[in-house]
């Protein structure tokens, strides 16, 4: 409970009397005690309409409901709905607010409300998620004057709430209502297979115009005394593994996105994709938060990797990518395709280098790195003096160690991708795609 405007007011009222007085009796005033009369009463008079209104203020007997979504999408706007019932017998006016976490920019709170006797009425307000995690609402809160206005009290209704805000996962249902062929394109992927060149037997058909020959069934052929087709697709029930770097580099930012929000947001993408393809997804995270989520396919698989990876957050640890291989290794003897998503830097040739030979005795091997735009743009940018030059030296410098790392990893048959944060989604399913058409996953 704190003092409303008006009895601040009438408070400072108070004070101009007080000091009005003071100045009366130090410059002997004839009226100076009529001044302090009118003082002391009216001091009087504010106490105890203060007091009386003070001890009649009790809680209003209101319903406040509050309807939200138990998942949240990072950087989403997204509406909660907000119910308010007035069960007294008497009009009540009141300002509406609501208390989410400081992870979400709300909008359109607090608002002021006039009801009547049992009106109700719904209102909405915007939230927006600028970090991942768990989300707990306390209860809505309505602020009360008292009858004379004198004094104004939050109230606390309802009950307080939680909810996961998750990477942004929207892309990924509205996908799961669309055919395959729309989905790489809205992704901006490469679609370069004719359907029935797979790898995988599927079906025989009759010839079509465009079919190679390697594809006639001579025998089917012979039989039915027309062209006979086999038709092929991607070989499916493969596992794909996530090995996804929590360590330091990755709270680098190109942008308002880390590189690690890109990471994931890559990871849920191709995992999707994969899932599509009838693939097994797992993850292992590594340096600072290890989780592991075994391999398992069907369509339930991405809600169980976001259920795991929704708080996840990049941590000060050093990445120790031998350490990881070694647990991998152990968790999953199967032959998989490891997919490593970190931000590689020349010093890690030797570990990095070491980890991927062991990685690749048991599985095929793919490393992803996000690479800094900040790099691109200083090689870009025009040098003009001294410190440019000295500058783009040392960025050139560094990138030709990087290729010189990335030349060793690919010389022992290790899938390199080098690109841009925001380009990881698609590099990394145009690589997953390009292994399912060759055959060598």
């Amino acid at each position: 409970m704190k003092p409303s405007r008006l009895l601040i007011q009438l408070l400072l009222v108070w004070l101009l009397l007080g000091l009005l007085a003071a100045v009366a009796t130090i410059l002997e005033w004839p009226r100076s005690f009529e001044i302090k009369l009118v003082f002391w009463c009216w001091f009087g008079l504010v106490t105890l309409l203060a007091l009386l209104d003070r001890f009649a203020l009790r809680k209003p007997r209101l319903e406040v409901t509050r309807a939200l979504e138990p998942h949240l999408a990072l950087g989403i706007r997204q509406r909660v709905g907000i119910g308010v019932s007035n069960r007294e017998q008497r009009r009540q006016e009141f300002w509406l607010t609501d208390f989410p976490p400081s992870k979400l920019h709300l909008e359109g709170l607090p608002i002021r409300l006039t009801l009547e006797p049992g009106e109700h009425v719904d209102l909405r307000y915007s939230i927006t998620p600028l970090q991942r995690g768990l989300a707990e609402f306390g209860q809505p809160c309505c602020r009360v004057l008292s009858d004379w206005k004198l004094w104004e009290k939050n109230f606390y209704y309802g009950k307080a709430q939680s909810s996961k805000i998750y990477p942004n996962y929207k892309p990924l249902f509205r996908s799961s209502f669309i055919g395959s062929d729309q989905l790489y394109l809205d992704l901006g992927l490469q679609l370069r297979q004719r359907r029935g060149e797979g790898t995988d037997f599927h079906q025989l058909r009759d010839f079509r115009v465009g079919d190679s020959l390697r594809q006639v069934d001579w025998r089917a052929t012979a039989r039915f005394h027309k062209p006979i087709s086999r038709e092929y697709q991607e070989e499916r029930d493969q596992q794909v593994v996530f090995l996804l770097d929590c360590g330091r580099r990755m709270r680098a930012k190109d942008g308002e996105i880390s590189h690690f929000d890109h990471a994931l947001n890559a990871l849920l993408i191709s995992a999707f994709v994969a899932l599509r393809q009838g693939d097994s997804v797992g993850l292992l995270s590594f340096a600072g938060q290890s989780r592991w989520v075994a391999p398992v396919k069907g369509r339930f698989q991405v809600s169980r990797l976001l259920d795991q990876i929704y708080d996840l957050d990049s941590s000060p640890a050093a990445s120790d990518y031998l350490d990881v291989a070694q647990q991998l290794i152990t968790r999953q003897p199967r032959r998989s395709l490891i997919i490593l998503i970190s931000s590689l830097e020349p010093q890690d040739r030797d570990e990095l280098t070491r980890a991927a030979r062991l990685l690749s005795q048991h599985h095929l091997v793919m490393v992803a790195s996000m690479r800094q735009q900040v790099l691109s743009d200083t090689l870009a940018a025009e040098v003009v003096s001294i410190d440019d030059a000295l500058k783009y030296c040392g960025v050139a410098n560094h990138l030709q160690q990087q290729s010189t790392m990335y030349a060793q990893l690919r010389s022992d048959n290790i899938i390199v991708a080098d690109t841009p944060p925001g380009y990881m989604h698609s590099t990394l399913i145009n690589e997953y795609m390009a292994l399912k058409r060759s055959g060598i996953f």
